[in-house]
């Protein structure tokens, strides 16, 4: 009696289970129909191995799992990459573009703790703040200007010069420099020289905007003698509006004659850049121009080849 009250209750929950709770098909095991073969008129079954195979869908489901692990796993990586380029990309790109520059790479021996800060998107209505930061804490800085920006802050320009610091040329509005036309760079180029002062006696750096570059982009600009500069140090503060963590990202990547990007026209420009400033000073590091620091590399490699 017990028995067969037992079956009876099995056979009446098989009945109200859905379809999708069966074992097999859960644990994807599905029962193949054994094969039909026909000789003579008479039919035989074939027995499968096991009594089941792993459905089409199932294995579809895996390799996408597998792809989409993959997949999440190389983004990851190329995002780290992107955001702390490592030393030896930087030597990388270095040497593939020798005509750019994304660093002063310092003899082997020479230990000397001197850094360029660069500034684009000046000047602002928060440059005066970044120049009271530099000359409170004796450092220098290379400006990438923009043209329209100078009209409205001439004096600004005129005091970047006054207090020992450096004017690039990052174009006349915030634009991708490699979407114009040749023509049209060098004419705004030529228009921003006319801008600023006449007793700059500036160096020539050229900061393209967006930081794209093409092979005709350097020839023209080597024909008006200036050198294209990017940088080994960036935090990518424009789109990250977080001080301490933009202050945290550029002191984790210091080392001697690297390049470091910054903002200027956020309101948290001059705060992040008090962070970093402060960092340097605790660590001795000196805080020089592109091309201070570029004589000052020039001289130890050649003291290192005597």
């Amino acid at each position: 009696m017990r028995l067969k009250g037992l079956l009876r209750r099995s056979r009446h929950i098989s009945g109200i289970y859905p379809s999708w709770l069966n074992l097999d098909k859960f644990l994807g095991r599905v029962k193949k129909p054994a094969k039909h073969l026909k000789i003579d008129d008479e039919e035989h079954q074939l027995p499968t191995v096991n009594g089941s195979t792993p459905p089409n869908g199932t294995t579809a489901t895996l390799k996408l799992a597998l792809l989409f692990t993959v997949l999440l796993i190389f983004g990851i990586n190329l995002a780290h990459i992107i955001y702390k380029p490592p030393y030896t990309l930087i030597k990388l790109l270095q040497w593939k573009y020798a005509e750019v520059t994304f660093h002063f790479p310092p003899p082997s021996f020479s230990h000397r703790k001197v850094i360029s800060l660069t500034i684009d998107d000046s000047p602002s209505s928060e440059t005066t703040k970044i120049l009271d930061l530099l000359h409170t804490f004796d450092a220098k800085a290379t400006f990438f200007v923009i043209g329209k920006q100078i009209v409205e802050y001439p004096h600004v320009v005129q005091r970047i010069f006054d207090e020992g610091h450096e004017v690039g040329i990052h174009g006349w509005s915030d634009e991708a420099s490699y979407s114009l036309p040749l023509p049209e760079l060098v004419r705004q180029i030529r228009e921003m020289e006319q801008l600023l002062p006449k007793n700059s006696h500036r160096s020539k750096w050229f900061r393209p905007g967006s930081g794209w570059f093409s092979k005709p982009m350097i020839s023209m600009l080597r024909t008006l003698g200036y050198q294209i500069v990017l940088g080994s140090i960036y935090p990518h503060d424009p789109q990250i509006p977080f001080p301490r963590i933009n202050a945290a990202h550029v002191l984790s990547l210091i080392r001697p004659g690297a390049i470091i990007i910054m903002h200027d026209r956020r309101p948290y420009s001059s705060r992040q850049l008090e962070l970093i400033l402060n960092g340097l000073a605790d660590d001795d590091w000196t805080v020089q121009t592109l091309s201070a620091t570029q004589q000052i590399m020039k001289a130890a490699t050649i003291v290192s080849n005597r």
